[in-house]
């Protein structure tokens, strides 16, 4: 094979690396989504309730939101559904009284508990016929483009304004 024919090989291995992730990860999580709708859960409800389950602490609706890829006024919509049901809560953060923090309650914490058990079962039939070895080293390449990305935003992105003191005994 020719060097040229070579590098249009990889540059095409490259550039379809990231479309195969995302379109890997969507069906993965169409297939939790599918295997939990018998509990009445959708891929809308469930998450949340996973990401606040891995969190210490409350979270800030905002960060939420970030972390689902959802603009606010969805993420309210659904986080009205999840309260109404009893898995989260929402209160005043008392240092920024115009954001709302949400944690999830003991209810919600039994239905994470459901999400990682389906979420296990999938994972486990998905990756049945791959070894333990080819795992390990594909979350070796996925670690590397993750701490990739991770640079990149950070390179990307503007020192953060230092605040002034205004006297008043407040942070501006």
């Amino acid at each position: 094979m020719e060097p040229e024919s070579d590098s249009l090989e990889a540059s095409e291995t490259r550039r379809l690396f990231g479309h195969r992730l995302a379109r890997i990860a969507a069906a993965w999580r169409r297939e939790i989504d599918i295997d939990l709708r018998t509990f009445g859960l959708t891929d809308a409800t469930w998450r949340p309730i996973y990401y606040l389950n891995f969190s210490a602490t409350a979270m800030r609706q905002t960060d939420l939101a970030r972390s689902l890829s959802l603009e606010a006024p969805s993420l309210v919509r659904l986080l009205d559904v999840l309260e109404k049901r009893g898995y989260v809560v929402r209160e005043t953060d008392e240092e920024d009284r115009r954001s709302k923090l949400v944690s999830i309650t003991d209810e919600g914490r039994q239905v994470a508990a459901l999400v990682s058990r389906v979420a296990d079962e999938v994972t486990a039939r998905l990756t049945a016929a791959i070894s333990d070895q080819e795992l390990d080293e594909c979350g070796r390449v996925l670690d590397r483009v993750e701490q990739a990305v991770q640079a990149h935003r950070e390179l990307a992105s503007p020192a953060p304004l230092p605040r002034r003191d205004t006297g008043a005994g407040k942070e501006e």
